[in-house]
């Protein structure tokens, strides 16, 4: 079954101030995703994607 989301998040941090975070993802097996997120503040911006390897007993 294939699924897939979209996150988005906006607040403050004592550490880099105002922030906002922007993530999708889907999910192609039962065990097995991928995602990409973008976040960005005052300071710095940055971007990257991952996959996500899920298991359990």
């Amino acid at each position: 079954m294939r699924s897939g989301y979209v996150e988005a998040q906006a607040g403050v941090s004592s550490l880099s101030g105002a922030y906002a975070r922007l993530e999708g993802g889907a999910r192609l097996r039962q065990d097995l995703g991928l995602f990409a997120f973008a976040e960005a503040n005052r300071r710095e911006r940055m971007a990257g994607a991952g996959m996500r390897w899920t298991f359990g007993w």
